[in-house]
């Protein structure tokens, strides 16, 4: 996995880099906000300006076909479609996986190895109505699609780590593109060991006495 790149001026802590694009943001169990509690987001960039996210968990039951007419009658139709973030939820952005530059916008950034955002969805409408449904199902490239992002103004997201709403941890490809993403928030936070496992496994907290 490609390492996020450091700030040079480093951060608090010496493990965690100042900027974290390539990095999952793991909701602590006290953050209540709907938008989002238990969840996992894939930072897609980050630095003075503010923060960009993704996500990843929360699989709506929704697919391309019922929002995009043109795929209501294909095999990328099924694809389902994941709450991005509260952010322009009418637009649809994507990860992937695999894919060549020719079908990435000028736009597009790849935050970790084998992980490429792409913000300009009409340049995959192409291939995912032609050259992606003649693929055998298993040998297809994965594709997720997000409606909305999770964004951050320039220093919004370094106060709410500091005030404890957010576990820091590299991302890892697996949970991007898991088979139950619903599970990603206690897989993610549990395989960090600890009393981060017990909140995996119990949903809260244990108090200290």
């Amino acid at each position: 996995m490609k390492e996020p790149k450091e700030d040079p001026k480093g951060g608090d802590d010496p493990s965690t880099p100042r900027w974290l694009a390539g990095y999952f943001l793991i909701s602590e169990v006290e953050l209540t906000d709907p938008s989002f509690q238990q969840t996992v987001i894939l930072l897609i960039t980050h630095d003075e300006k503010g923060a960009l996210g993704l996500v990843i968990n929360r699989k709506l039951e929704v697919t391309l076909g019922q929002v995009v007419t043109e795929f209501e009658d294909t095999d990328a139709g099924k694809l389902s479609i994941y709450q991005g973030g509260p952010v322009q939820p009418q637009y649809l952005f994507t990860i992937h996986s695999g894919l060549p530059d020719i079908l990435r916008s000028k736009q597009a950034s790849s935050p970790l190895e084998q992980v490429v955002f792409e913000p300009v969805f009409p340049v995959l409408t192409e291939f995912l109505k032609g050259d992606w449904q003649e693929l055998p199902e298993d040998a297809r490239p994965p594709i997720n699609l997000y409606s909305g992002y999770a964004g951050w103004s320039p220093g919004q997201l370094e106060t709410e780590m500091l005030r404890g709403a957010w576990i820091v941890r590299p991302a890892a490809v697996k949970h991007i593109f898991s088979a139950n993403p619903q599970e990603e928030w206690r897989q993610a936070l549990g395989e960090l060991g600890g009393m981060h496992k017990i909140i995996a496994e119990t949903g809260f907290k244990p108090s200290m006495n």
